[in-house]
């Protein structure tokens, strides 16, 4: 269904933003009078005021939504605020443990634990890292002819550089 377009009542130009004025009623005195005499002798622009006394009022038509909705909203604001304060994270309850009261007997558990992990965990952990009598017998020897096993390695080392000297050598 197509809307009908008509066509609003044209005033003349010099007139136009006064008589928006005049609708507000923010024209000087002198003005209203001048333009008042002028709207009794032209009909555009009495027209065009009369439009504007229409048309205007509905474009700054408040938006106010009735009592029934601030009543709705109040009501379902009060339920989610109550479902917030009854709901307890999980960060509550953590930190409920370091509050003042519990807090001697949470050190106390971890001083007994702490003893106790190095008190049973000594020989456990110990075991593990010691090196054995057998293991010291194999390292012995090793350790006594720590320069023998380094003066190898050097000639190792001068071994490679000869072989990679000829293979520059070659190349040239």
């Amino acid at each position: 269904m197509a809307q009908e377009h008509t066509s609003l009542t044209t005033a003349c130009e010099i007139y136009e933003e006064n008589l928006v004025l005049l609708h507000y009623g923010d024209l000087a005195d002198v003005e209203r009078d001048r333009l008042s005499t002028h709207i009794s002798d032209c009909a555009g622009c009495a027209g065009y005021l009369t439009e504007l006394a229409t048309l205007l009022p509905l474009t700054a038509k408040s938006d106010e939504p009735p009592q029934a909705f601030w009543m709705d909203y109040n009501r379902e604001l009060r339920h989610k605020i109550d479902a917030a304060i009854e709901k307890k994270s999980w960060r509550r309850n953590v930190a409920a443990i370091f509050r003042p009261r519990y807090l001697p007997a949470f050190a106390t558990a971890v001083v007994v634990v702490l003893a106790l992990t190095f008190t049973f965990g000594k020989g456990i952990w110990s075991g593990k890292n010691q090196i054995q009598d057998n293991e010291i017998a194999e390292l012995l020897p090793v350790a006594e002819n720590l320069e023998f096993f380094r003066a190898m390695d050097i000639l190792d080392d001068l071994d490679l550089l000869e072989v990679i000297g000829n293979q520059g050598n070659r190349a040239a």
